[in-house]
């Protein structure tokens, strides 16, 4: 048995939910767990429609020790910033023999048996107990290598912040675009609190076409150009050959901004969204139907 401790909703995202379950698939695939394991999220914010996976719901850490001491899994996945380095510790003394695995973006201190980065352009000796951390290929799931064989006419500019776009920052862009003249799909999910703000623009802006919980492997694959965040959508438009603009929106994006800047990606900041900045760049870009020095790296 293995539990997985992470958050995620509406308000949050799906972020940490996503490279967590991309991360159990490729354990099974490469047979680091057996077929038939058993798996249960633990989380504080969630909801049991958002995954396959069942959940237990808990109000504090204490709770979390209580439901390891229960269930007694073999191993403990943590995907969760608020889990702190003495959350970690307190675990490895109530369960000395149940592996304790994290996962880190952003270089913290960690007292546990395996750090896992998945992070283009890592850097392993920041970690100060670089042993025990593990580098894994940014997932990139099997709808995404379908739709990278089919051969779509390229048209139009991709736009995604996310499932749920929590910050409300994609409404904020497609009002900057206006009078581009370009044609722009922009993918979210059912989940997105701005949905019917979303419905209510797209419907009087012609030029925007909402697509709401479809395939964002097929939106990239017929798309000239993205514009999406320095985030697990970043490694899925590498993967696709798309060519974008990033959007940097939180904290945890800085490492990755980095790599991406080192690869001549244009990144540019929240603040960028409320000037002149995002329609010039994204306009001139998109235009040029995506540059080609842009296109520096696989993965």
């Amino acid at each position: 048995m293995t539990i997985i401790r992470v958050d995620f909703s509406s308000e949050i995202g799906f972020g940490h939910l996503k490279r967590l379950e991309a991360f159990l698939k490729w354990k099974m695939e490469n047979g680091k767990w057996v077929i038939d394991e058993k798996f249960f999220i633990v989380c504080k914010e969630c909801e049991q429609k958002y995954t396959d996976i069942p959940i237990i719901k808990i109000n504090s850490e204490n709770e979390f020790f209580e439901v390891v001491k229960r269930l007694q899994p073999k191993e403990v996945v943590v995907d969760n910033y608020n889990f702190t380095y003495e959350d970690e510790k307190k675990f490895k003394e109530l369960f000395p023999n149940i592996k304790l695995i994290c996962f880190d973006d952003m270089y913290k201190k960690h007292y546990c048996d395996e750090i896992i980065n998945h992070n283009l352009g890592v850097n392993i000796n920041k970690y100060e107990e670089p042993q025990k951390v593990k580098i894994i290929k940014p997932f990139v799931g099997e709808n995404f290598i379908k739709a990278k064989k089919k051969h779509y006419k390229k048209k139009g500019i991709f736009i995604s912040f996310g499932g749920t776009d929590a910050k409300g920052i994609g409404l904020k862009v497609l009002k900057r675009l206006k009078g581009c003249n370009l044609k722009v799909d922009f993918y979210t999910t059912s989940a997105n609190k701005n949905l019917d703000k979303l419905k209510k623009f797209c419907f009087l802006n012609r030029w925007c076409s909402l697509h709401i919980d479809e395939d964002v492997a097929v939106g990239m694959a017929k798309a000239k150009f993205g514009v999406i965040t320095p985030s697990t959508v970043a490694y899925e438009a590498i993967y696709m050959g798309l060519d974008f603009i990033a959007v940097e929106v939180a904290e945890n994006q800085e490492n990755l901004v980095k790599y991406l800047k080192s690869k001549r990606y244009k990144v540019l900041k929240k603040r960028d969204i409320n000037g002149r900045k995002i329609k010039k760049s994204i306009c001139r870009v998109s235009r040029d139907r995506g540059r080609k020095s842009y296109r520096r790296f696989k993965i």
